[in-house]
């Protein structure tokens, strides 16, 4: 934003009350007595926030507190957010999602391995999957390899995909 637009604060409230209505829907917390997943969770990202009538003023956020002890238990997984953005910047939105998509998988194993066409179908380009196989491996290298090869050092540090096998394999 233009920090010299009189409307930039403007925006800033604008945006800041689309975060205060953003909420988390998972199924993924375990119950702590059987460890199994009972429940679908809704969460707000922020409980309560204060902001200020000028620019100059200072404004408050407060985390909820369930997204908090997501955070901080590793549940949601830290970006790189400085890389979240260039990558928006440079129109890499396909590489941006698998960034989240891959990290989130890979964790601290030192390895995540999947099936191209399960794959595909996780991360939205189940059309791909549906191709015939010479058309998918076209269509595949020309959309999806490129992306994973902007990921290299980032969401994992090698990708290959075995051809034998079928699978996609990262390694962190």
């Amino acid at each position: 934003m233009d920090p010299t637009n009189g409307r930039t604060y403007a925006h800033f409230h604008r945006d800041m009350e689309r975060a205060f209505a953003t909420f988390i829907k998972t199924d993924r917390f375990r119950d702590p007595a059987t460890g199994e997943r009972t429940h679908v969770h809704y969460f707000r990202i922020l409980e309560e926030m204060s902001l200020a009538k000028r620019r100059q003023g200072i404004s408050q956020f407060y985390f909820g507190r369930l997204f908090l002890l997501s955070l901080r238990s590793g549940y949601l997984k830290r970006l790189d957010w400085d890389f979240c953005l260039d990558m928006d910047k440079r129109g890499e939105a396909l590489a941006r999602f698998l960034y989240g998509h891959v990290s989130k998988r890979i964790g601290n194993k030192p390895m995540y391995q999947r099936n191209l066409v399960g794959f595909l179908r996780d991360v939205g380009l189940g059309y791909l999957a549906d191709l015939e196989p010479f058309r998918r491996n076209d269509k595949v290298k020309g959309t999806l390899y490129p992306s994973l090869d902007n990921l290299r050092g980032h969401a994992f540090q090698h990708w290959e995909h075995d051809l034998e096998t079928g699978n996609l394999i990262f390694i962190k």
